[in-house]
């Protein structure tokens, strides 16, 4: 695929810097659900990568009449996807759009032998490019944070995922928890960023910097990850059964890093996103064991943090609301 696709515009551009700040702030939040711009987004890639669009929506919204929850779809998955908020359906419903137009497509892609008129009234088996296809829409998912992406014929959440739910969850809260991390957080969330856009040795190198700001922020200097992890131990902030433990990791990820990060040559493909995901993996896992925190209790104290926010601010509200104007008024009706 032409790496046009790829290059973000202006207002894509704007969006992304809007979501760093915001991440930067209240960390990596993933979503359980489609929004407006994404299904657009897959709804356009559709049209570029199906010779006839029509078939794989026609696919599409038989799958999500024998697939969905309640067995209904109100709207037709065209349109769920193209118009938007403003349009048919909702984000929960746009969720199922997409992954059934990828089911459509990869299912398309083996099975469809119905004969494709050209420009010139010739007639052609039909194309498809199901790898391009896929890539390009489990890139624009992690774009957004949402938390869905199609691996191995399945559209499943990343939740799913033992390293996803144990390792990238978990550090992304615990570097949002604390501001000695602030520099780590933005460096891990880059990374994941910089995968979104396809851009897999960039990601590998923003990794290696997470953890040597991790380090950095626990006191911890050196000019590679393999001197901070010695100097830890020195410190006494890890042990010596720490370090054998961990050396590995830093040394796998300080070596990628060398040889195939952004920071020196390689050629054309050496870099694949496997390799990024690892050394996401790799990066998060090794600034979690370090906090010397469990990944489900980093999570639960989260969530507890969140739904004691939320209810703050119900109750300002209804503080607001008892100060507001009204509040005299209201108040002679009151017991």
């Amino acid at each position: 695929m032409s790496d046009n696709l790829y290059a973000p515009l202006p207002s894509e551009l704007r969006r992304r810097r809007q979501l760093a700040e915001e991440e930067a702030a209240v960390g990596i939040r993933w979503r359980d659900d489609c929004p407006a711009d994404v299904g657009r987004k897959v709804h356009a890639l559709i049209n570029h990568f199906a010779q006839i669009p029509g078939r794989v929506f026609d696919r599409a919204d038989a799958h999500r009449s024998i697939g969905s929850s309640s067995g209904l779809s109100e709207y037709i998955t065209s349109e769920v996807l193209s118009e938007g908020q403003e349009g048919d359906g909702n984000d929960d419903e746009r969720l199922d759009a997409l992954a059934a137009v990828v089911y459509a497509y990869v299912w398309l892609s083996d099975n469809d032998r119905a004969w494709v008129t050209t420009g010139w009234d010739e007639e052609e088996m039909p194309t498809y490019h199901p790898e391009e296809f896929i890539e390009a829409v489990n890139d624009i998912l992690l774009a957004a944070r949402v938390e869905w992406h199609f691996e191995d014929g399945r559209f499943t959440q990343r939740g799913n995922s033992v390293l996803h739910a144990d390792v990238v969850k978990p550090a992304s809260v615990l570097l949002d928890s604390d501001t000695r991390f602030t520099k780590a957080s933005a460096a891990f969330q880059t990374a994941i960023n910089r995968l979104s856009e396809n851009h897999p040795d960039a990601a590998i190198t923003d990794a290696g910097t997470a953890v040597q700001e991790f380090f950095r922020a626990l006191g911890v200097n050196g000019n590679s990850l393999s001197d901070q992890l010695n100097a830890a131990q020195k410190t006494g902030i890890i042990s010596a059964y720490d370090r054998t433990l961990l050396k590995p990791f830093t040394d796998w990820l300080n070596a990628d890093r060398s040889t195939r990060g952004n920071a020196h040559h390689h050629n054309e493909g050496d870099v694949t996103k496997g390799d990024a995901w690892l050394a996401i993996h790799v990066a998060g896992a090794l600034m979690v064991r370090l906090s010397n925190e469990e990944p489900r209790e980093i999570l639960l104290a989260r969530e507890q943090a969140d739904a004691a926010a939320r209810e703050a601010a119900i109750v300002k509200a209804e503080t607001d609301t008892d100060d507001g104007p009204q509040a005299g008024i209201l108040s002679k009706y009151r017991p």
